[in-house]
């Protein structure tokens, strides 16, 4: 195999997508410091401040148990549904809005029922009726969309004030007694909240501002639904519990077909007052019996959550939280960080999601039943593709992967009412882990493939850990990190710890019982030697141990191949599933392709995944199709250890549907091998490589 030159843009784009599987450290900045995580700077004011500037006014309050605001009359009920409908590249490459458009036409809409669509944030419309210059308002009339509203303005659809003129028009000049509110776009739950305009760039819609947005308009809605990845947070909820009686959202990133419309539109025409949890139910079906006719290898989610009890939500979350900070305080967060290991998550690691009821379900503390039944009560209905387990309706954030965006996080948990227990929690649960990296380290591949482990830990060198780039986040604090000093010199290796050892047939690595319960995840990595140095082939979750219990160090020969090409293949796995990334160019843009195992074994490109520079998680996959151009691409280390470049693997070749990703032959040649264990806090530690030579 060998290797080309490419961009120099892929270099920076693959840093960021491959640093928490080869660092372990926050994405897009440098780790260990303070950043607001929104991305880059918004070129307009929004609603009268800068994306980054926050008010200087009192914390509102969390959410309380109440009635519902809708009253649903039974004789004369009306609706007026509200679709804010950000177009972006999911419309000027795939034609996705005008597909949802054609499903609402295809609806029966009659006078009880409004339909009212705001266009914008995309290049391209899919279709000869909608102008990409200017925002519009249209409205769905029997079977057809009429444009009410012209020419708006060229308005950034990720700027609050844009949502709450929208909202405002509609309740002024579309009053009704029911109202929906349909936020559609990408999504980015709790941490990075909603939208990317593709006309305008720049940051997207955070909770707070999403929040200020309709407490402007001031409608009230019998549901709010989020047609967007990830959004079905308990944040997200305490948020709209304020706005709204139910709100609708995704654990999981969404299939870019997204809801489907036509059936519940038709619902709610026949019968005005049908009640709220029916049509949810009905949303909620479809959407998933859509995704999976589309695909049955999908992974679909969608909930719906009533907001009244949202209330007995956050209470029981204050009890749980207040509980596990005392444990923490007692020593306990060992068994906190893998119960967050162990917990269903969703997105990558950088959105640090987990369900909430599944977590509670897993941290054996006072509260956690109480929690899991709070949630489940609150989630009125939900559902998820067959290969997904432990669904159950409603995300939590937890910091843990993506250290460096937890300080815009607190401030957006103030904006939006939950400064309370539970981030005090999650502020000394951040402390710790912060701690653990800077009082023990990590070592990275450049150390690891110049000469394995050797210890960076302030208590083998008997320094003191440098908290300069983190004296600046409000939340850290040094003296309690320092109090904990001691239970972190019980779990500091060093490098004579992770040396491997020849055992006749194979290397091993052997630790103690005690090593491994802090050990939350283990990956080998693969290298290959093409003379001048090593190209980087990827990592694998596969691993064995011996009778001893020792972590067994060898590789058969056998590496990721689709026909002739070696692969660069980075995997991961659920108790769902296995799956991996494979950094390549497709027809010149640079991406991630999807694969995903089935059970024969064999990995399927599912699609390909764009990156977005506002933390916002694609809503589907890019297709990909016979003939389309692949270049692999894989970073490159010199003999010293330094990393060199991002280069092309091999020559481009044309996809090919019908070959597989199988397990073959890595060719002859030298590699090297190790394996990487990440531990309770997030450390990761590359031990002592082993060289196999093959062929000769």
């Amino acid at each position: 195999m060998g290797r080309i030159k490419v961009k120099q843009l892929w270099a920076a784009a693959i840093a960021i997508v491959l640093a928490g599987v080869l660092y372990g450290c926050g994405s897009g900045e440098e780790a260990g410091s303070c950043y607001d995580g929104r991305g880059v700077p918004s070129p307009y004011e929004g609603n009268g401040r800068d994306s980054h500037e926050r008010r200087a006014e009192p914390a509102k309050p969390g959410p309380v148990r109440r009635p519902k605001r809708t009253e649903i009359n039974g004789s004369d009920d009306q609706f007026t549904v509200m679709v804010y409908l950000c177009g972006t590249d999911l419309e000027s490459n795939y034609g996705a809005a005008t597909n949802d458009i054609l499903e609402m036409c295809a609806a029966n809409i009659n006078d009880r029922v409004n339909v009212l669509l705001y266009t914008g944030g995309t290049s391209v419309w899919q279709n000869d009726r909608i102008r990409p210059d200017t925002n519009q308002i249209w409205q769905v009339v029997h079977e057809d969309l009429v444009c009410i509203e012209e020419d708006m303005g060229a308005r950034p659809m990720t700027d609050p004030g844009t949502l709450s003129d929208f909202v405002s028009y509609c309740g002024e000049h579309y009053p009704a007694n029911r109202n929906v509110l349909i936020v559609w776009d990408h999504g980015g739950g709790a941490l990075y909240g909603f939208g990317i305009d593709e006309n305008f760039g720049g940051d997207s819609m955070q909770l707070d501002e999403i929040d200020s947005a309709l407490e402007s308009a001031g409608v009230k809605f019998d549901f709010i639904g989020f047609d967007a990845c990830l959004m079905a947070t308990v944040e997200t909820a305490c948020m709209a519990e304020r706005h709204g009686d139910y709100m609708i959202g995704s654990e999981e990133v969404e299939p870019g077909s997204g809801w489907f419309y036509t059936n519940w539109l038709n619902l709610i025409c026949s019968d005005p007052s049908v009640p709220t949890e029916e049509i949810g139910k009905v949303i909620v079906d479809d959407f998933i019996q859509t995704c999976q006719d589309e695909n049955a290898r999908d992974e679909c989610t969608l909930s719906m959550v009533d907001l009244t009890k949202m209330g007995d939500v956050y209470d029981a979350l204050c009890i749980f939280a207040a509980n596990a900070k005392d444990r923490l305080d007692g020593n306990y967060f060992k068994v906190v960080s893998r119960s967050i290991s162990n917990t269903k998550s969703f997105g990558d690691d950088s959105y640090d999601t987990i369900d909430l009821m599944h977590f509670a379900q897993n941290c054996d503390i006072e509260g956690s039943k109480e929690l899991a039944d709070a949630v489940k009560a609150a989630v009125s209905y939900a559902a998820a593709s067959g290969n997904i387990s432990n669904a159950n309706g409603m995300t939590i954030y937890v910091p843990y992967h993506d250290m460096d965006s937890f300080e815009n996080m607190l401030d957006v948990y103030r904006e939006i009412g939950l400064e309370g227990e539970y981030t005090e929690f999650i502020r000394t649960f951040a402390n710790i882990v912060v701690g653990g990296q800077e009082y023990i380290g990590s070592n990275t591949p450049l150390e690891a493939l110049d000469g394995g482990y050797d210890s960076d830990s302030d208590f083998s060198s008997g320094g003191v850990p440098d908290f300069s780039g983190w004296s600046e986040c409000s939340w850290f604090d040094e003296d309690y990190v320092n109090g904990y000093a001691g239970r972190y010199e019980e779990t500091a290796y060093d490098g004579g710890e992770l040396a491997v050892e020849d055992r006749g047939d194979y290397f091993a690595l052997a630790l103690s019982d005690e090593d491994w319960e802090i050990i939350n995840d283990i990956q080998m990595q693969l290298f290959y030697d093409d003379g001048e140095g090593y190209i980087d082939l990827g990592t694998d979750n596969y691993f064995q141990a011996d009778d001893d219990g020792a972590l067994m160090i060898d590789y058969d020969g056998l590496w990721f191949t689709m026909g002739d090409k070696v692969l660069p293949v980075y995997v991961s796995a659920t108790e769902d599933f296995v799956e991996g990334y494979i950094p390549c160019e497709l027809n010149g843009e640079y991406v991630n392709l999807l694969v995903r195992w089935n059970e024969e074994g064999t990995g399927i490109v599912e699609g390909a995944v764009r990156f977005y520079e506002n933390g916002m998680s694609m809503k589907g996959l890019i297709p990909v199709k016979d003939g389309d151009e692949i270049q692999l691409l894989c970073d490159y280390y010199t003999y010293d250890g330094e990393y060199d470049d991002a280069y092309g693997l091999d020559d481009p070749f044309m996809y090919d549907s019908s070959v597989g990703i199988e397990y073959d032959s890595s060719g002859d040649g030298e590699y090297l091998l190790y394996y990487c264990l990440t531990d309770i806090y997030n450390n990761t530690y590359y031990v002592e490589p082993v060289t196999l030579v093959f062929g000769e």
